[in-house]
């Protein structure tokens, strides 16, 4: 092992491990201590912790795609302390990782120098084939079981644009299958959409489709004679008659009934409104044995 290194405790190995799919682990604090003993994994604390802060941000370094970075900044009003080890608490409060630092000294202004000073741990994650971090700003965020190794430069670099980032940022490919996508209200649907074809006699809010319309027509038009099969012949029969209904209606009321009905005659004159009706009038009895015309109806009045 080299003179300076970092690695993941038992504990956040252990988180790892038992970290549910979908769920993500939170990296949130940075701490500095003093000691020059050489870091285990089995600490649950720095040795001689002098000063904690809030993570900055977490990258994969570039140049080595399984190496994950943490970078803090100590403020310049912070100080009087050596920093020899360095240690990643994650949001329940636990010893995550820990690394062994150069000798750097934090100074405070009546020293005689000012120095904010940025620190920055690299986790070796070869011993967690599959990491999920997430720190405290939401700059990088990730799935369990995501393999950091896969992630390149340019990547990361959308990773680290997560926070602020807007549909304006998406890839000319991603945005292109948005554009393909139809409104959910109101869609204009191009080309040939299809639905499921609804069971014949359906009445409910359920899409009608071209098939469903030809069965449902073809089941009124079948059980017309064979002279009126089709449409045409129906529209013909009907004398293409826009107003067929008001037309019936009209005629029929115009219409006695069998029975129980009063006929107006149309004159005073029964021989006249009778004879045009095939009927035969008289003013006197003609007796028994008269004969009549065939389909005469003899009627004698006074």
């Amino acid at each position: 092992m080299s003179e300076f290194f970092s690695l993941i405790t038992n504990a956040g190995l252990a988180k790892l491990a038992t970290l549910p799919t979908g769920a993500t682990l939170t990296l949130t604090h940075m701490a500095f201590g003093n000691s020059t003993l050489d870091p285990t994994a089995d600490m649950t604390a720095l040795h001689s912790e002098q000063h904690r802060c809030t993570l900055n941000a977490v990258t994969i370094d570039p140049s080595a795609p399984n190496n994950l970075a943490a970078e803090a900044v100590i403020d310049s009003t912070v100080g009087g302390f050596w920093i020899r080890e360095v240690g990643i608490f994650d949001s329940d409060g636990d010893l995550f990782a820990v690394g062994k630092y150069p000798a750097t000294y934090k100074p405070l202004a009546n020293e005689g120098t000012v120095k904010e000073l940025g620190i920055r741990m690299v986790l070796a994650v070869s011993n967690a084939a599959s990491v999920v971090v997430t720190y405290n700003n939401g700059i990088m965020q990730g799935a369990a079981n995501t393999d950091l190794s896969n992630l390149t430069p340019t990547g990361q670099a959308k990773l680290d644009g997560k926070a602020n980032t807007d549909l304006s940022n998406l890839s000319s490919t991603g945005q292109g299958k948005l554009d393909a996508k139809a409104d959910l209200a109101s869609p204009a649907l191009t080309g040939t959409p299809t639905a499921p074809t609804a069971n014949a006699g359906t009445n409910t809010t359920q899409i009608a489709t071209t098939a469903f319309v030809a069965a449902a027509i073809a089941a009124i038009v079948d059980s017309s004679p064979a002279a009126l099969d089709t449409l045409k012949e129906l529209a013909t029969a009907l004398g293409n008659d826009a107003n067929f209904s008001t037309t019936m209606t009209n005629a029929l009321a115009a219409k006695a009934a069998k029975t129980n009905d009063t006929i107006s005659v149309a004159t005073a004159d029964p021989t006249t409104a009778f004879n045009v009706r095939n009927i035969k009038a008289t003013a006197t009895d003609p007796g028994e044995l008269s004969s009549l015309a065939n389909g005469q109806i003899l009627l004698v009045y006074e």
